[in-house]
């Protein structure tokens, strides 16, 4: 039997054992075709973790060089997979194995290689076009994503070879002075006629994903949530943030009418999307309900915030929107500090010091408006007291 349905579950998991190691878990798949795939999948996933182990175990004792396809690879099911955009860090590890070469050794790999990336990244034009759909010529990529997807994940992939597999590197490469300088984040909110525009273009399950991180202010990674990380007694929720650190943040009314109609959707996960075409490649069947995903998420809301006029907001700037409006509602940045799981306030206040400046101006300007209107009423008065017109 190689996939079952545990009882009181509606989807099959799947148990085997490799070498004698044993890997099991959920298919997320309601149908047993479906279920198949993902398990014969994981039983390749699983040969190749224990051969990328052994080659590190192998590297670790002197009988082996730690390769780059190796070393990739054991990041990747380590920690890659787990991300919740872990298409896209496949397919950065993929582009660095193939700029270094899959045999290249990692502990031969020096500053002037890494200066040699970042110049050929550099180059790079978005979504590796030529142009865009309009015929003109398709921008550059950001230094930001420069950084991200190259300087930013080969040092957590040294760190961890040190750290985690016992690698020692004589030279490795100062991170801090390869990155690029990147452009301060600009805070942009939501504006008052984009979210109606929205609510009414996002489809089902992408719409509550929405509005759940507009009442939330969790960035997009921390709002898949699964129902165990909601404390109903306690009326809070909880989530990992960056860094591994646990956030809670207290569930409110809205919050509450947004994920209510999701429960018995899903056993896991809060947050699904009704399927609105068969896919045999993804095992998906028209008129059952999926988990939206990251890239689903990020895919949806590319094409429907240029549809409702928004085309320069990020997803991230929901989570600008939620704290400029409790700040603006409270006039409190620690409770924005609470909100958002900034470790330090000066974070906080780097970023909403436009809240503050709003504020300034209107308790600037609203008296001298009111003085200003009374008096002119004062003198109307006085003129007409006195017999006087203007």
């Amino acid at each position: 039997m190689s996939v079952f349905k545990p009882s009181g579950t509606k989807t099959y998991h799947y148990d085997f054992r490799v070498k004698g190691r044993r890997f099991h878990g959920s298919t997320e798949k309601a149908e047993k075709r479906a279920a198949q795939e993902v398990e014969r999948q994981q039983r390749k996933a699983a040969v190749l973790t224990m051969e990328q182990e052994a080659a590190v175990q192998a590297q670790v004792k002197g009988d082996a060089a730690l390769t780059f396809d190796v070393a990739a690879g054991r990041y990747f099911t380590e920690v890659g997979e787990f991300h919740a955009g872990a298409e896209t860090t496949w397919t950065d590890l993929e582009r660095l194995i193939r700029h270094f070469g899959p045999h290249r050794r990692l502990d031969n790999i020096t500053d002037n290689d890494i200066t040699q990336l970042v110049a050929w990244r550099r180059g790079h034009r978005f979504k590796d076009r030529e142009t865009m759909k309009d015929g003109t010529p398709a921008p550059f990529i950001q230094s930001a994503t420069v950084n991200r997807t190259t300087v930013d994940l080969m040092r957590k992939l040294f760190t961890r070879a040190r750290k985690k597999w016992g690698q020692r590197f004589d030279r490795e490469p100062d991170w801090k002075e390869h990155r690029l300088k990147e452009r301060g984040e600009v805070v942009r909110e939501l504006k008052a006629s984009e979210e109606p525009a929205l609510h009414e273009l996002l489809d089902d399950g992408y719409r509550d994903l929405w509005r759940f991180s507009l009442s939330s202010g969790l960035r997009l990674a921390e709002c898949f949530l699964r129902w165990d990380q909601i404390d109903w007694d306690a009326r809070t929720i909880t989530v990992i943030q960056k860094g591994k650190r646990s956030h809670t943040i207290p569930l409110t009314a809205e919050m509450i009418a947004i994920i209510t109609p999701q429960r018995n959707r899903h056993p896991v996960m809060v947050f699904t999307y009704l399927c609105k075409r068969s896919s045999r490649k993804a095992g998906h069947e028209k008129g059952r309900r999926y988990p939206v995903t990251y890239e689903g998420m990020k895919t949806r809301w590319r094409r429907k915030k240029a549809a409702a006029g928004a085309g320069d907001m990020r997803f991230h700037d929901n989570r600008h929107t939620a704290a400029s409006r409790l700040l603006r509602k409270s006039g409190n940045l620690k409770a924005v500090q609470k909100l958002l799981g900034h470790a330090d306030i000066s974070t906080t206040a780097r970023f909403y010091a436009h809240v503050d400046m709003d504020d300034l101006r209107g308790l600037m300007e609203g008296p001298s408006h009111k003085e200003g209107a009374k008096s002119q009423g004062n003198s109307q008065g006085l003129r007409k007291r006195s017999g006087k017109s203007g």
